[in-house]
């Protein structure tokens, strides 16, 4: 029996989506994780046929478990991962060990938001940045000065951890020393802060002929941190509504030379035209496979799956439906005592999915990453506002019950 090799997962969302794709496929799945939990429950998780418990912060052990697969036998077709930290190792392993012509270099850049700016450094679609070291100078302090509200961040963030807006130099400084505490060696990459309505591009490519499988319009909250509270999948949101987009969406991947592989983009709508905010080198996560799946009946963690195994995606829209998934939060600090309204969330009219990660015990905070947001109400209607109508009056439903701390 053929063997796909999954490079880490989450319990839920697309990665875990990816195994069950792969099993549907009729593929032994085999997954190497550094989390106990996928063989201490083991009857929660039974599209997984083989898990491999392996210390995943090193290369050397990850190739150690892989030459055991290969010596036991397993005819592995391919590596695959949809977690930012091993997509580039998997993709150059399925290049090397399976040869299946996967474009791996760009994903290395694509992982470092310093390496991608200073790659794309000279095209339009890049926003001013500037990359300081761990030390800040009065120089650099100074031509920075006329350029607030700004961005900084880490060069490896992601889910929205270590970013940051600041209005001034106060909290310009505040952020930067904010920063180096978490990690005292990383440059620190300030962009300009970019006002207009905000799209995540879920992009295919398969022997150089890109593919836009999805258009997301992001709805972002902002706190502490920007967290993305909703998400929404129509027909009314088309290439045809948004000029300029198709194109700018294509100069990107063909700048980055992808020829096989996948990954998502976040772009911005601003007085200057189409600008990058990110590109991450796999689909997105959460309920964005799900979302996609009942907006236009396919399943983009399977089409993934085939483009590592070297054959052509089918990205055809079986129908075209409006999808909003809005995403829970909490305001205030506590210990949580109890979840109440989900089936009560799950009778409204157009939900189709609802769920709530929160245990009992569990300390929930107001969000400073992406992982922190504790659910989702995700509906189907036949407009984007009336989706979202019905995905809100779910949401509604839903308390959580906190013990102060």
């Amino acid at each position: 029996m053929n063997s796909i090799v999954f490079l880490g997962t989450n319990k839920t969302g697309s990665s875990y989506e990816g195994i069950k794709a792969a099993k549907r496929l009729g593929y032994e799945t085999i997954l190497l994780t550094n989390r106990t939990i996928f063989t201490e429950k083991k009857e929660d998780y039974q599209e997984i046929d083989d898990v491999r418990l392996v210390n995943m912060s090193e290369t050397d052990n990850i190739l150690s478990a892989i030459t055991d697969l290969i010596e036991e036998g397993k005819k592995v077709v391919c590596y695959i991962s949809f977690l930012d930290e091993y997509v580039y190792l998997a993709a150059l392993l399925t290049k090397t060990l399976c040869n299946i012509p996967l474009t791996y270099e760009p994903l290395n850049f694509m992982t470092d938001k310093i390496l991608t700016r200073r790659y794309l450094s000279d095209k339009d679609y890049t926003p001013f940045y500037k990359v300081l070291s761990s030390a800040v100078s009065d120089d650099e302090l100074k031509e920075l000065k006329d350029q607030f509200p700004l961005i900084i961040k880490s060069p490896q963030s992601n889910g929205s951890k270590d970013v940051l807006l600041v209005e001034n130099v106060w909290e310009f400084t505040k952020g930067v020393k904010q920063l180096l505490r978490r990690n005292s060696e990383s440059p620190i990459l300030v962009e300009e802060y970019l006002e207009g309505p905000q799209y995540l591009i879920e992009v295919v490519v398969f022997n150089s002929i890109i593919t836009i499988a999805a258009i997301v319009e992001q709805e972002i909250t902002k706190g502490e941190r920007f967290i993305i509270t909703g998400y929404s999948v129509s027909p009314e949101l088309s290439l045809e509504q948004l000029p300029g987009l198709e194109e700018t969406v294509i100069s990107i991947i063909e700048d980055f030379q992808l020829r096989n592989g996948t990954c998502h983009l976040e772009i911005k709508l601003t007085k200057k035209g189409w600008k990058l905010i990110e590109i991450n080198p796999r689909m997105a996560g959460g309920a964005m496979n799900r979302m996609i799946e009942e907006a236009f009946g396919y399943n983009l963690a399977e089409q993934t799956i085939k483009v590592y195994l070297g054959l052509e995606p089918d990205l055809r829209k079986k129908h075209d439906k409006a999808i909003y998934t809005h995403y829970i939060i909490v305001h205030t600090v506590g210990k949580v005592l109890k979840v109440s309204g989900c089936e009560s969330a799950k009778e409204q009219t157009g939900v189709l999915e609802v769920y709530t990660k929160a245990e009992y015990g569990q300390l929930v905070t107001p969000p400073r990453s992406m992982g922190q947001r504790y659910g989702y109400v995700l509906a189907a209607a036949d407009s984007k506002e009336r989706a979202r109508e019905c995905a809100m009056k779910g949401a509604q439903q839903i308390q959580f019950y906190l013990q102060p701390v």
